[in-house]
Order: C-alpha cells, then structure tokens, then sequence
C-alpha cells in the first residue's frame, strides 16, 4: 500500500483562505487562525478549539465532530483532500494566540482533475 500523496492543482490562497474562513464559521465568526501554503500546493489550516463545543471535561473534539468538520470542507468543494492526520498544534507561534490557548490543525490540498 503507498503512502504517496496525491498531486494538488494550484489555487488561488484567497479562494482557499475564504474556503477555510466558511467551513470554520461559527457564532462568534470564524475561528481560522492561519492558513500555510506548501511548495506541494496543499494548505494548513490552524484554528481554535472553540469551533468545536466539547461535552463536559472533554478537552478535544471526537472523532464524529471532526468527521463533520470534513463533511463541511467537501461540500464546498468536491476536489478536496483531506489529510488522514489532523488534530491539537502549538498555538505559540500562530497570530494573535495566547500559549495558554488550544489550537488545532486540519491540512487540505485541491486534486488536480
């Protein structure tokens, strides 16, 4: 079995940022944080754990909150492809963050057709 990634088509990062900003939307306005772009075209979205409301003590999302937020990506655009991997990043070095703060990390790239 190959653990090759696909390739990605190049897109605009505006278009990818405004993607990201829509998936992640909530009631208090998006919590996207940053958005890296990679040589390979693919994209990191890093944003707040407040987009996901956590049942009482959970300190991460589950697994269904995640395969939600997935849904949601893909219905924005059918050429998504979303990492296997994902989950809590350092939130030290990510805009206006306070260390304190939880932090999480979803990566994206668009198929080339």
């Amino acid at each position: 079995m190959s653990s090759e990634l696909p390739a990605f088509r190049k897109v605009q990062r505006s278009y990818a940022a405004a993607l990201a900003h829509s998936a992640l939307a909530g009631p208090h306005g998006s919590s996207l944080l940053e958005l890296i772009e990679f040589d390979d075209h693919h994209f990191r979205a890093i944003f707040d754990l407040k987009q996901f409301q956590l049942a009482g003590g959970t300190q991460l999302p589950s697994k269904s909150q995640w395969n939600s937020l997935k849904k949601r990506l893909k219905r924005r655009d059918r050429s998504i492809f979303i990492f296997r991997q994902y989950g809590p990043i350092d939130c030290g070095s990510h805009g206006k963050v306070s260390a304190a703060q939880t932090c999480l990390y979803l990566d994206f790239g668009f198929l080339v057709y």
